[in-house]
């Protein structure tokens, strides 16, 4: 781990993402059965979270944009592209081969305007398109923190929280005022940035705040109220709407909270998840897929995609962005010191 990660490393957040990665597990490999929606939740834990790590890193440090994508790149592309390329070999000559254009779009980002734009689904790939809209959301915060370089921090945080409100108002609208297809509205990144910008809005804002004593239950009773909200409420306002705004406040309170909430995101194995979370996110989808499709016995497939996060855990995305953030920091000392003193 780099100086700048252990800087930016808080243990707890390792253990939100391994509780979005097992909402999205148990809700994929039998739970949506009982409780629809169980693995959108876990997605919904993901986006709140990356927007509260890109203020803080954008705008609180103000990482360098050229580091700043370079550090993205390296913690997702090589796992992506192991999985993207693997899955287009292994499943080539079979009904889920994902095609020249579902491997295309995957690796460009743009899958979930793709399946959107031609109504066809991609089912081996079709999970990349939350992280479409992390990426597009990357993007935008970057030429936010570019653009408002120098500005104050509450301008800055009242400039993106007015984006996601606005963001939240047009799925809301689509949805419930409308009644359009919910794939076609809470898809495409216009829509579901709205998580992202929401949670760097009230780090920006609150962060400071939420960390006061007196406060600590905030985090897990908004915790349980966003979960709440997202897998019970049946309009756009209370599932896309307040789960957006609690799990928000929830995941910028982590840091300072209850012991109990502590307690559950500090513990060795849901952070060890946690730390595996983006490999098991890429490599449960196939099997998932072929469970639905009866070509594998339920606990099978969780079994061998859990196997195959693991590999890829650990022979490609820690391996490639050990030695890729390696490379980065040789460059910076080197640019560093050729700089006249």
């Amino acid at each position: 781990m780099s100086e700048i990660q252990k800087q930016l490393h808080i243990p707890a957040l390792d253990g939100w993402r391994g509780l979005a990665v097992l909402l999205v597990l148990i809700g994929h490999f039998g739970g949506d059965s009982y409780l629809p929606d169980l693995g959108s939740a876990g997605v919904d834990l993901f986006f709140v979270l990356s927007g509260r790590l890109m203020a803080e890193i954008l705008f609180v440090r103000k990482m360098p944009l050229r580091l700043f994508f370079l550090r993205r790149f390296s913690r997702v592309y090589p796992a992506l592209l192991a999985f993207v390329l693997a899955s287009a070999v292994l499943l080539s000559q079979t009904p889920l081969a994902p095609g020249v254009t579902g491997v295309l779009s995957a690796l460009t980002f743009t899958l979930n305007y793709v399946i959107i734009e031609s109504r066809t689904f991609i089912p081996v790939f079709d999970h990349i398109w939350s992280l479409c809209v992390e990426e597009h959301s990357y993007v935008l915060l970057a030429l936010m923190a570019l653009l408002l370089r120098g500005a104050a921090v509450r301008f800055i945080g009242l400039t993106i929280l007015a984006l996601g409100l606005a963001a939240l108002a047009n799925g809301i609208v689509q949805y419930d005022i409308y009644g359009r297809d919910p794939f076609i509205v809470f898809w495409p990144t216009d829509v579901a940035a709205a998580p992202m910008l929401i949670s760097a809005a009230v780090f920006l804002l609150f962060g400071e705040r939420l960390k006061r004593p007196a406060i600590r239950w905030i985090m897990p009773l908004a915790l349980f109220g966003g979960l709440v909200a997202r897998l019970f409420g049946d309009v756009a306002w209370l599932f896309f709407g307040a789960k957006t705004l609690l799990l928000a406040i929830a995941v910028c309170a982590i840091g300072d909270s209850t012991r109990l909430s502590r307690a559950l995101f500090k513990g060795s194995v849901i952070r060890q998840i946690g730390r595996m979370s983006f490999s098991l996110y890429l490599w449960q989808q196939p099997f998932h897929i072929a469970m639905l499709q009866d070509l594998l016995p339920k606990p099978i497939a969780l079994v061998l995609a859990i196997c195959c996060a693991a590999a890829s855990y650990h022979l490609v995305e820690q391996p490639a962005r050990a030695r890729l953030n390696a490379w980065i920091e040789r460059g910076r000392r080197q640019d560093a010191a050729a700089v006249p003193g």
